[in-house]
């Protein structure tokens, strides 16, 4: 079993302040390079470049109701009109609506020329050859016009859109097969300890499951990225720094949990000192103050501890943000002003992420706020953030939901 010697220089490392790491590590993500993405794989990206309609949709004047296209100037209530054309949707109409004349019409079907107006079905009564008018109509009357959509050289997306279903609907109506967006983030996830086992294997004594692989994939997803791979590896340097070089090719950001701290047995860190390069370690947070960033053959590297409150929370503060800052969305998730139901003793040097449940504007601290504690972030609608050395009952706060 590999060991390596821990130092005083490290145990003794001054902590990042927050807001410096916070800073430092969203700083260095940028949105990716857009890329050409078809249209049914596009929901959640966000836009490159406007979508501009090419053509009025609809294209051309259509019926809003199954019923009789005519004239509305013939159509008066008693009024029998002789039938000339049959359209149902999908037709390109030829005969012209003269005089004394109507043609039977499908919803969505063209207007025909020389009809104005559109005659429902209860509204008439069907004399075979011939149709008599029994209610009032008047010109435009169940008509769609073209353009009521969308009209050409409108910018129906602006570029910066994060891409609904609404909006691929839309894109779509315009016949546009792919647009021009930020791809999702490549991320590989890593996790390490000699002590985890993956689901579904059995569990040996002094094992416990590993649950921070399943944890941060998740998320990552939620935040915006794809995972392009994941692995479970004990705590042998060798095998770790294999995988990192075979990911660091193809992936555009690498999360590790574990092996960040400074056990005999934590080698995250020490493999980003020794072939890679390490910006910042340890930072002024609790729970998870051992989070090192740095990069591995260029790719940026983000090491969260092992303990799952803490990973949650690493993932949480800085990972979604640089995954969100690669895929172009906004940074930051979304957040809260509320006022503390409870004073928080907080830590005498780092910057608290309370889990707390929020009761109107009341955040209501829980209880368990161990960072080796996962299931008590069920109940958590989010973290609020406490300064060091705490704050008292009724404390204003912010709260960045999770």
């Amino acid at each position: 079993m590999s060991k390596r010697t821990v130092t005083k220089e490290e145990l003794e490392r001054p902590l990042v302040p927050y807001r410096d790491a916070l800073d430092q590590i969203v700083s260095a993500f940028s949105a990716l390079p857009p890329e050409a993405v078809p249209l049914e794989r596009a929901l959640g990206l966000v836009l490159a470049e406007p979508i501009v309609a090419a053509f009025d949709v609809p294209g051309f004047d259509n019926s809003a109701m199954d019923g009789y296209a005519v004239r509305a100037a013939d159509a008066k209530p008693g009024a029998v009109l002789r039938l000339i054309d049959d359209l149902p949707a999908g037709s390109d109409p030829q005969v012209e609506i003269g005089p004394g004349t109507a043609a039977t019409i499908m919803t969505g079907a063209p207007l025909p020329p020389g009809a104005d107006a559109v005659v429902p079905w209860e509204d008439t009564e069907r004399r075979e050859t011939e149709v008599l008018v029994l209610g009032e109509t008047s010109k435009g009357k169940h008509v769609r016009p073209a353009g009521e959509d969308v009209r050409a050289g409108d910018e129906v997306v602006p570029a910066g859109t994060e891409l609904r279903a609404i909006h691929v609907g839309v894109i779509a109506s315009l016949g546009l097969t792919e647009v021009l967006a930020h791809r999702r983030p490549r991320v590989a996830i890593l996790s390490t300890g000699d002590e985890l086992a993956a689901p579904g294997d059995a569990l040996e004594p002094g094992h416990v499951y590993d649950a921070n692989r399943s944890l941060l994939a998740a998320m990552c997803a939620r935040a915006g990225a794809e995972i392009d791979a994941t692995a479970l590896i004990g705590d042998e340097p060798e095998v770790i720094a294999a995988w990192l070089r075979q990911v660091a090719r193809h992936a555009d950001l690498i999360v590790t949990t574990g092996g960040a701290s400074v056990g005999e047995h934590d080698w995250i860190r020490a493999i980003l000192e020794a072939e890679g390069d390490l910006s910042l370690w340890r930072i002024a947070i609790k729970p998870g103050k051992p989070v090192a960033f740095g990069r591995f053959e260029g790719t940026p590297v983000l090491g969260l501890p092992g303990n799952p409150g803490s990973a949650f929370v690493g993932m949480h503060v800085f990972v979604a943000r640089a995954i969100r800052a690669m895929a172009a969305r906004s940074v930051d998730p979304p957040s809260a002003r509320a006022r503390l139901a409870a004073a928080v003793k907080g830590s005498p040097s780092r910057t608290l992420f309370c889990r707390v449940r929020l009761e109107g504007e009341t955040a209501v601290p829980l209880p368990a706020q161990s960072s080796v504690v996962l299931s008590n972030l069920i109940p958590a609608d989010g973290f609020a953030i406490v300064p060091p050395c705490g704050l008292p009952e009724g404390a204003d706060v912010t709260v960045e939901m999770i």
